[in-house]
């Protein structure tokens, strides 16, 4: 599942995933359309807010592909 996916399932706006994890929604935007990679307490608080126990769900790179900060995970 991607974070838009999420999001869509969770019922919630961009404007209130935001506003629970303390970002802005510009950045929260950048995240949902890939132009940005979070750090792993903001991935964690989205996860958080979206419902989504394992962070790969919503962050890891496509097999093969090496992506920002969360690619180790």
């Amino acid at each position: 599942m991607e974070l838009l996916a999420a999001r869509k399932q969770s019922g919630k706006t961009q404007a209130q995933v935001a506003r629970e994890t303390g970002i802005s929604l510009a950045q929260y935007q950048n995240l949902e359309y890939g132009k940005s990679t979070p750090n792993i307490r903001t991935a964690i608080r989205i996860a958080d807010a979206l419902g989504v126990g394992d962070l790969r769900e919503l962050f890891a790179p496509a097999p093969g592909e090496i992506h920002g900060t969360m690619a180790s995970i």
